[in-house]
């Protein structure tokens, strides 16, 4: 796993049993990627399996049924469905499950910065501004965010059909992850607060009458040392702000 995850998601693991190797996180191509050392490991491993969650079809085939499960459960009233994408399983697999009910509901993506998704959605090409010459730093994308984002076209997302993208910044799932425990008592990771966020804005692009559907698909517990971290999020500009129900910090220019 890379090695700027929040510790806590190693020692989880760790305790289970496994043996996790950190790496600094590299594109895709390099064979030190953490996908690649994991295949590699695997090969090596008698009796070893390589579950390839990106492009695994058995990820998307999954999240068929959540999509089915969406259905069921709004009695078929929704008119959006909004996610990020990490492997790109989830979004694409409701996507697919969603449409074959009715093809007008609208599939968001909800993409951190750094990501190029948004930009795959909206103009067909995988870029964002922090890979041009001279932006780029330190990791792969630039964001406090975990297991959310991509810079690479997975056959997991591909699968999907996604009608539009929100960009959602550092600042704002910050802010929402504190506004969902403060007003919700849910303590989310940053996963399920980029989708939050993604949710109020698909909200607001659809106007009052709508339902919208997210998930939230990850716990703040597995944050701790970062995301949840007031230091650390002060050492990045990022210590909370909003107080209230205001959905304020939530912006509409991006």
């Amino acid at each position: 796993m890379p090695d700027d995850a929040a510790i806590e998601k190693a020692q989880l693991l760790q305790a289970l049993g496994a043996e996790v190797v950190r790496l600094r996180p590299v594109s895709i191509t390099h064979p030190k990627h953490p996908v690649n050392v994991a295949s590699q490991k695997a090969a090596d491993t008698p009796g070893a399996v390589f579950a390839d969650q990106f492009e695994n079809m058995a990820n998307f085939r999954a999240h068929l049924d959540t999509g089915e499960e969406v259905w069921h459960q709004t009695g078929g009233r929704l008119h959006a469905f909004v996610a990020g994408a990490g492997t790109g399983g989830t979004v694409a697999g409701v996507s697919r499950a969603l449409k074959q009910h009715s093809p007008n509901i609208q599939i968001v993506l909800a993409d951190p910065q750094g990501s190029s998704l948004f930009n795959k959605v909206k103009r067909g090409v995988l870029y964002t501004w922090h890979e041009a010459e001279g932006k780029r730093l330190c990791n792969p994308f630039d964001t406090i965010t975990e297991g959310v984002g991509l810079n690479r076209l997975t056959a997991n997302f591909a699968a999907g059909l996604i009608d539009d993208a929100v960009r959602v910044t550092d600042r704002e799932a910050v802010e929402m992850a504190a506004y969902l425990l403060r007003n919700d008592g849910l303590f989310v990771g940053s996963s399920a607060a980029v989708n939050g966020v993604g949710a109020v804005k698909a909200a607001r692009s659809l106007g009052p009458g709508h339902t919208i559907v997210t998930v939230l698909c990850d716990g703040g517990a597995r944050h701790l040392s970062k995301f949840h971290n007031p230091d650390y999020l002060k050492q990045h500009g990022l210590s909370q702000e909003a107080t209230g129900r205001d959905l304020g910090f939530v912006r509409t220019d991006v």
